[in-house]
């Protein structure tokens, strides 16, 4: 069943979109590899944190410079992701190492090892719990970032005489339309996942215990961050896009 979906989600895409929209397929199979790699190699004993880095560069190399080309809109917008992965990055630190969201929830009954399974992997739970966070947004912000530099750069080409300050406003607007779609999209994807997670909660825990427990806190935390670096990449992204368009113009060819 699976093969049969994947099969016909690839022939819909090819037949709407033509060769753009094969390296889109291309972009997203070397994707999974990155991260199946990047799994076997905290497995294998590397640093999690370095090898999620590693892999967030490579998946935002491979989805701007690839798939979209490699072009002053492209190249801003990886300026952009490096950005503001280096802001969250502290921030996520911070906010998991003094949550203690790591780790197996309680509520995942499965993962016992009276059922076959360890929840000891001799691996920093914590560093983990980071790359899983680092790898939930990555995809989101190129998305946003990519959205502001590629309609700043057609708003400059169409008003050249618009000074810095006028078309980093006009990314400001672009971005505020942008993000409403995205964080809805980003809080009915996590409402859809743990839908039976909430009928549980509200069946037996109270409101309290719902929101102090680790699985909806692991959930929740890595939403949260998801939608911030989301609202982080657009003012970077329309101050890096109004500087160049505005100051560099060789760069636009």
């Amino acid at each position: 069943m699976l093969v049969f979906l994947v099969s016909i989600l690839a022939a819909l895409i090819l037949i709407t979109g033509g060769d753009r929209t094969a390296k889109s397929l291309i972009t997203l199979g070397f994707n999974a590899l990155i991260l199946l790699f990047t799994i076997f190699a905290v497995n294998s004993g590397f640093n999690p944190l370095a090898s999620t880095l590693i892999s967030c560069i490579i998946i935002s190399l491979v989805t701007l410079f690839y798939q979209n080309e490699v072009n002053i809109k492209t190249k801003l917008t990886f300026y952009s992701v490096l950005m503001v992965i280096a802001v969250l990055f502290l921030i996520i630190f911070s906010i998991v190492s003094r949550s203690n969201i790591q780790g197996f929830p309680l509520d995942q009954l499965s993962i016992q090892d009276s059922n076959g399974y360890s929840r000891n992997i001799s691996r920093n739970m914590m560093f983990i719990q980071i790359s899983v966070i680092l790898m939930v947004f990555i995809g989101a912000i190129i998305d946003t970032g990519l959205a502001v530099t590629s309609a700043l750069y057609e708003v400059h080409q169409n008003n050249p005489d618009l000074s810095k300050e006028k078309l980093f406003q006009s990314g400001i607007g672009i971005g505020k339309d942008i993000l409403s779609s995205t964080v809805n999209t980003l809080f009915f994807i996590y409402i859809a996942e743990y839908l039976t997670l909430f009928i549980q909660f509200i069946n037996d825990y109270t409101f309290l215990e719902m929101i102090n427990s680790k699985q909806f806190c692991q959930e929740f935390i890595a939403i949260a961050l998801s939608g911030i670096g989301c609202i982080l990449i657009i003012p970077v992204a329309s101050v890096l896009a109004a500087w160049f368009y505005k100051d560099q113009p060789p760069l636009l060819d």
